[in-house]
């Protein structure tokens, strides 16, 4: 029998299922979907060292009637899900106090930190060094007043450590002659980067777990076999059941439901983000670029320019709303001035955010052999590879780099 089971094969799992491969264990994926098509196939790309800044802010929850009203702002909660989000939703506007955005923000930039360091030697490892990009990331701002709506999160983002340099909107234009020269103000996130193509990515990650002897299998997780603290194995959706001697939930949004399985109560949801690949578009972009008033990046993938972004707040079986993916894309020009869009793809994914906007790293008081590696929000591919070698960590029960007390599954009771 597989004497470790991963559930779940996005950017998260993958990595967890390479690292643990990697000390010897034989490993079984378990993946519901088409590879690489998960969350990060809808994202920017990025290794968001900087994004540490919770999503949560002051005054959030005073807001909630205006995001109901606008079904294709940057930030909007579907109607029809306000009522059973509220009490999800109220744990993350309480998040928005000073002390807790400030704490949340250190916890992340001890992860984060990590991620660029960590995530080059998971590509080396693989053989995929060239599916990364060091390029400096670049943040455009229309006027003053937008650039002020940042000034406290890069404040508290530079006293954390990351480097955020100001420039105008001019020199954002020198620096990468596709983005329109108007813009009067732009930041260059010195600590980012960004990946080819997000597939790709996980793609490749696949590959090499697989040609290293793992297996993966093609199927959805939906329920335990367990004995007290101790699971020993894993129902699928077709009546299989896998055996194992440790298990890694790492699920995204579905992680909720199986650990309510398990008696863990997760406080996940699954936060719809929107990308379209525009191939022949024109532009010769060399940096991703973020336009802060849309709430969207773009990012120079091989082959096409992803415009990606916006957070929507809505049930977990939720369908998508391809026009917040379509307004995206008629904003994009007022990014790239010469922007052609005839050549689309659209996708979505649901990204598993958690109120405190921190993921869920490590063990459960409650499990013996069960170790979680989800909730990772806006942050799976930045963090795919930290987290997997604090997984590790776990299981070989060694002490790891950085204190995982704050993403414990447990802080969730009550």
């Amino acid at each position: 029998m597989p004497d470790l089971v991963v559930i779940g094969g996005g950017v998260v799992g993958i990595s967890c299922a390479l690292a643990l491969q990697a000390e010897g264990h034989q490993v079984t994926v378990i993946e519901p979907g088409p590879v690489g098509e998960g969350a990060s196939w809808a994202s920017c790309g990025c290794i968001a060292v900087g994004e540490i800044v919770p999503l949560s802010q002051p005054g959030m929850l005073a807001k909630v009637p205006g995001l109901l009203m606008h079904p294709k702002a940057p930030l909007t909660l579907r109607p029809s899900s306000a009522v059973r989000l509220m009490p999800w939703f109220t744990r993350f506007v309480a998040n928005a106090r000073p002390s807790k955005m400030r704490a949340i923000a250190a916890d992340l930039a001890r992860l984060t930190f990590l991620a660029t360091t960590d995530f080059k030697a998971q590509l080396a490892d693989v053989g995929r060094p060239d599916l990364l990009v060091e390029r400096p990331v670049i943040k455009l701002f229309d006027g003053d007043d937008d650039r002020a709506n940042m000034a406290a999160a890069f404040d508290l983002a530079r006293e954390l450590g990351c480097s955020i340099e100001e420039v105008s909107g001019a020199e954002a234009h020198d620096i990468d002659p596709a983005i329109a020269p108007d813009f009067k103000h732009a930041a260059l996130l010195r600590d980012w980067s960004f990946v080819t193509d997000s597939k790709r990515l996980v793609e490749a990650l696949h590959d090499a777990f697989l040609t290293r002897g793992g297996t993966v299998i093609s199927g959805s997780a939906v329920g335990f076999d367990r004995d007290g603290r101790q699971v020993k194995a894993v129902k699928l959706h077709d009546g299989r059941v896998l055996a194992a001697d440790e298990f890694v939930l790492a699920a995204g949004t579905r992680s909720r439901d199986l650990a309510a399985e398990l008696g863990v109560p997760l406080r996940i949801e699954g936060v719809i983000g929107y990308s379209t690949a525009l191939k022949n578009s024109g532009v010769d972009l060399s940096h991703t670029v973020f336009y802060a008033k849309g709430g969207f990046g773009i990012t120079p993938y091989d082959g096409a320019l992803a415009v990606a972004g916006t957070i929507e707040f809505a049930g977990a079986d939720a369908r998508p709303n391809w026009d917040r993916a379509d307004i995206l894309v008629e904003k994009a020009r007022r990014v790239l001035p010469g922007l052609k869009t005839g050549s689309a793809e659209r996708r979505f994914g649901r990204r598993p955010l958690t109120p405190d906007t921190r993921p869920i790293i490590g063990r459960s008081g409650k499990l013996a052999n069960v170790t979680f590696a989800t909730g990772h929000g806006q942050l799976g591919l930045t963090l795919g590879a930290t987290t997997a070698l604090l997984v590790a960590d776990e299981i070989s029960n060694r002490q790891s780099r950085t204190d995982i007390q704050a993403f414990s599954p447990d802080r969730f009771r009550g």
